[in-house]
């Protein structure tokens, strides 16, 4: 049976390469357009991911923040999609000829509840709750509020910390945290790099977090040793991690 620490060893291997990726990011795009860009292709699953890139690409945030309601940012994302030829209440200023085609889109062998038409109602909330600070602060905020120093954080503290972040309409429980652990943490850990006490926190929080049943069964799936228990988050990463390097 593979050692905890060696599990936890390769969790933060697979945390690092998100952090690299991240940096990458940056390097080519501001904060906000970066973590807009990560957020939406994150709702495409397998199937959809580059589909929905190319969307945040035709209809960058800036253009985003112009919209002002959650009605007329649901309604231009999906007028870019070709799912809509509703016009109304989008302002003038907008590009009406920038648009995909809607056969981009991959219907099979997804569950109604991942189709693009559905994720794109769901992330138009938190994209008009983001406006007035922009989404890059609006989550950088959330995390300064939510830092807690103190070094025996507890598996309690961690939820509500992740539940106050994530506190935002739309997406489901499962998806928010995906999308937290995935994201926005290794993200912040980049932006605040030189703060080591935040980072630290956020590492924390990673280590300290219960796998979600989501987390559980993948963690099944993927592992040989059968009888292996993952605790944290952190050895979810190590699992997935020990998978790909088997694969390779």
């Amino acid at each position: 049976m593979m050692k905890k620490d060696d599990l936890k060893q390769l969790g933060y291997q697979r945390l690092e390469k998100k952090k690299l990726r991240m940096s990458n990011l940056l390097k080519i795009a501001e904060p906000d357009e970066a973590l807009y860009r990560e957020i939406m292709l994150s709702l495409g699953y397998k199937h959809n991911k580059i589909p929905f890139l190319e969307l945040a690409t035709l209809l960058p945030y800036s253009e985003v923040k112009k919209l002002k309601t959650r009605e007329v940012i649901e309604k231009a994302l999906l007028y870019r999609t070709d799912f809509t030829e509703d016009k109304t209440d989008i302002p003038d200023f907008f590009d009406f000829s920038l648009r995909m085609s809607k056969d981009v889109w991959t219907y099979r062998q997804t569950r109604p509840a991942n189709f693009p038409e559905k994720r794109i109602y769901q992330i138009s909330y938190l994209l008009e709750e983001t406006i007035e600070k922009g989404i890059f602060h609006y989550f950088k905020e959330k995390i300064e509020r939510s830092f807690n120093s103190n070094n025996d954080i507890t598996q309690k503290d961690v939820k509500k910390t992740v539940n106050d972040i994530m506190s935002f309409k739309g997406l489901g429980t499962s998806r928010k945290i995906d999308m937290l652990f995935n994201i926005i943490i290794p993200f912040y850990m980049v932006i605040f790099n030189e703060k080591v006490h935040i980072n630290k926190f956020l590492e924390k929080i990673i280590s300290t977090y219960p796998p979600t049943i989501e987390m559980q069964k993948i963690a099944l799936k993927y592992s040989k040793e059968k009888e292996t228990q993952i605790n944290s988050v952190l050895e979810f990463f190590g699992v997935l991690e020990l998978s790909q390097e088997t694969n390779n």
